[in-house]
């Protein structure tokens, strides 16, 4: 009877490891949540869409492709706000601590793309990895923060850290 019983509960032995290898690259994805992006001249599937919802669109399909790479989301608008730390966890990313935290109206507003940038390579400078990038997702231009984004976008180039708009 007792094995009956044991059998019927079906134990099972997990003994697995998981080995995850990485690329090197690191990436900040740096996006606008300013409240210009709430205008909807996008078109996602035959239904309107703000800009916030477009740039979100455009992520999720870059994560998704992007396998082996550590990825970190920074929200900005008046100020630069980390939304994720950098890693290779594309779940995380995607899910409610990450991409889905980047909403408009979570810092104060304008557009602060020095800042974003000087924020992200911040973020990348001590990192050990052969390839540091900075994704700027923006709609705008930039109208607060005390940094310009010429000077910190010469600032990330003389950390080794490219800058894609």
């Amino acid at each position: 009877m007792c094995c009956v019983i044991l059998a019927l509960t079906r134990p099972q032995w997990v003994n697995r490891t998981e080995q995850i290898s990485e690329s090197g690259v690191e990436l900040i994805l740096a996006i606008d949540v300013s409240r210009s992006m709430q205008i909807e001249d996008f078109r996602i599937e035959g239904s309107r869409a703000n800009r916030l919802q477009a740039a979100k669109k455009v992520t999720r399909d870059f994560i998704k492709g992007r396998t082996s790479d550590r990825i970190g989301i920074l929200a900005f608008a008046g100020r630069p706000y980390l939304a994720s730390p950098l890693t290779l966890s594309k779940a995380w990313l995607e899910g409610p601590q990450g991409l889905a935290r980047v909403q408009i109206g979570m810092v104060e507003d304008g557009t602060a793309i020095g800042s974003a940038i000087a924020a992200a390579a911040k973020r990348l400078d001590k990192r050990t990895s052969k390839s540091k990038v900075i994704v700027l997702l923006t709609d705008g231009v930039n109208n607060a923060g005390n940094l310009s984004p010429i000077e910190a976008a010469r600032l990330a180039k003389t950390l080794n850290i490219r800058v894609y708009t």
